[in-house]
């Protein structure tokens, strides 16, 4: 038994590994190579399973706890973003359509409009404005009714199960709807930008500001203006009154924090009800909830990009929010139910045509941010050969983050690791970070051309992650220095 969990390894030896510039792998085989990662003080104590498989044969090169469930963070997007290919189809579409179904009478619409959402990670506060403008080409400058929201799409849990309450705050845990916005360039959502400058002088109020600006959101303003910045962004739980406490630097720049919004759909009501006072179009009624009537034309609409597109923001950047859409669309689609439980059953169900055993794995969210989603390395790395055999495969697999490719959108999150090595560009993975479990799995090319895929997962470590990150890095590296000679014993 060596340390950090690892048992020894099933020596099918891949041989022949090249200089990875160090000369310190020429000439050894794979388990020769990765064995020095098993004794890591980095991973003492804590568990982690590794397995290296030949993409084209599926043929296991070197693995080693492979078998270990763990948690398995943002990895657990491998699983959703390839059955939402298999499901909804690369070519899937969110829209959301502004509908009614009254009459309208020289400049008055004689009744309700209705904003009906599918889940579109993508809507902007700019669309809601364009809804709000094609209303005035149509010569309309009063609503005689009201503004009803119709997010019926989706259930009304907005969050995924296990997540943790204190990451309630954080963009990377914002609540869903069928009724959402974005309008920051990672595609975060349903939050909004709270900025902070200094006052006019020492000891007065620093001057706060929201954007977007809606009624929906209020600030309360308990700073200073002083020596040093020391600054708390809070939003008062269940509601959307945010609290801004501290000092800020009378010399400082302007302080931001995303905090996320309490209710989705209501704050999309509040940001077209802003649109349309901007376009000078008056409204008779309140804003409410309701879905639309059967017999609703359509005032205005939004589709938008196919899934291959969205797939970039949700692989690349690792965006959450789009997990959980897209699980509970593939409810929807599928039968006819978007919430979690009916959209984890289509998943499932997609995964288990595919060869895939899902009794041995739990999932209880999309995005991977829950703790209690359990999977194995070995799991992943065959759900990764079935992406290999799929129609949309390039298109998937461009969406993945490329290790050491410096443009935010090429990169994603690996833009910054394995930069200047054999891995570079070579390397496609979907890394995954929480305290204490850290993971990537994906595909890279020996270096021959020879496709491999791989899984790791450490969990319950206690060193930084950028340490065991290294780790994974150097395994990554080493596959891309090696030949295609392999030996199997």
């Amino acid at each position: 038994m060596k340390t950090a969990g690892w048992l020894l390894p099933a020596i099918l030896t891949l041989t022949g590994c090249a200089t990875s510039g160090t000369g310190q792998l020429k000439g050894q085989t794979l388990d020769q190579a990765l064995a020095p990662l098993a004794s890591a003080p980095a991973l003492a104590g804590a568990s982690t399973g590794l397995i290296v498989r030949d993409a084209n044969s599926g043929k296991v090169l070197y693995q080693t706890h492979s078998d270990l469930r763990m948690v398995p963070a943002s990895n657990m997007k491998l699983l959703t973003s390839i059955s939402a290919f298999g499901v909804l189809g690369p070519d899937y579409r969110f829209e959301t359509r502004l509908l009614s179904n009254a009459r309208q009478q020289g400049d008055r619409l004689q009744g309700d409009i209705v904003l009906q959402g599918s889940g579109d990670p993508t809507l902007q506060p700019a669309d809601l404005d364009a809804f709000a403008a094609q209303l005035a080409q149509r010569g309309i400058r009063h609503i005689q009714g009201r503004l009803l929201l119709d997010d019926s799409a989706f259930d009304s849990v907005p969050f995924g199960q296990g997540w943790s309450w204190d990451d309630e705050l954080f963009a990377f845990a914002a609540p869903i709807s069928a009724l959402n916005y974005t309008f920051t360039p990672e595609g975060d959502l349903n939050v909004v930008r709270i900025d902070v400058r200094p006052g006019a002088n020492k000891s007065s109020p620093a001057a706060i500001s929201v954007y977007p600006a809606t009624h929906a959101v209020t600030l309360v303003n308990n700073t200073t203006t002083g020596d040093a910045t020391a600054l708390s962004v809070n939003r008062r739980a269940g509601s959307n009154q945010i609290v801004v406490s501290g000092t800020i630097a009378v010399q400082s720049a302007t302080y931001s924090r995303l905090i996320t919004v309490d209710d989705p759909t209501q704050m999309v009501g509040a940001l077209l009800s802003s649109a349309l006072k901007q376009h000078r179009i008056t409204m008779r009624g309140g804003i409410a909830r309701a879905v639309a009537p059967a017999n609703a034309v359509v005032l205005a609409s939004k589709t938008s990009a196919p899934l291959s597109q969205l797939a970039v923001t949700f692989l690349k950047l690792s965006n959450n929010s789009y997990g959980e859409i897209l699980t509970k669309a593939m409810g929807r689609q599928a039968i006819g139910k978007g919430d979690w439980e009916s959209g984890l059953q289509v998943l499932h169900q997609y995964l288990r045509q595919q060869g895939i055993n899902t009794d041995t794995l739990r999932q209880v969210d999309g995005s991977g941010l829950s703790r209690m989603n359990q999977v194995t390395p070995a799991q992943l790395a065959a759900v990764l050969l079935v992406a290999r055999k799929q129609p949309w495969f390039n298109a998937w697999h461009n969406a993945l983050p490329a290790a050491g490719e410096p443009a935010l959108m090429v990169g994603g999150t690996l833009r910054n690791r394995m930069v200047n090595t054999p891995a570079t560009g070579r390397a496609y993975a979907k890394t995954g970070s929480l305290t204490g479990v850290s993971s990537i799995s994906g595909y890279v090319d020996s270096a021959t051309g020879r496709p491999l895929v791989f899984s790791m997962i450490s969990n319950n470590y206690l060193v930084p992650g950028a340490q065991v990150k290294a780790l994974e890095d150097k395994m990554v590296v080493t596959l891309a220095s090696c030949d295609a000679s392999i030996v199997c014993q």
